[in-house]
């Protein structure tokens, strides 16, 4: 968990014969609802997708409270299966210096 209390989450997506033009569509709308989720009050971000082609499997990443990125996925039509929480590795920034 962040600070400010908001947390990560992916909505996972099984979505067969996915391109990357799907995508770009895909990270427009998911933008655009979490950004008027948070102009309503409701903060979330979207931090963008991952395509895994072979799998066709795409994940949308966002961060916030769990509603908020629900209603932000319902929202932007994320034909998703289940959203997430997710947590990044602590030793990932440390190598990075």
């Amino acid at each position: 968990m962040t600070a400010d209390g908001s947390r990560s989450f992916v909505a996972e997506c099984f979505w067969p014969g996915v391109q990357e033009s799907d995508l770009h569509d895909l990270d427009e709308r998911a933008d655009a609802k979490a950004k008027e989720a948070t102009s309503n009050g409701n903060a979330v971000s979207y931090l963008g997708s991952v395509l895994m082609r072979d799998d066709e499997v795409v994940l949308c990443r966002f961060q916030g409270a769990t509603e908020a990125v629900t209603q932000a996925a319902l929202a932007a039509e994320i034909p998703f299966t289940r959203i997430l929480e997710t947590a990044q590795s602590p030793w990932a920034h440390a190598n990075a210096n």
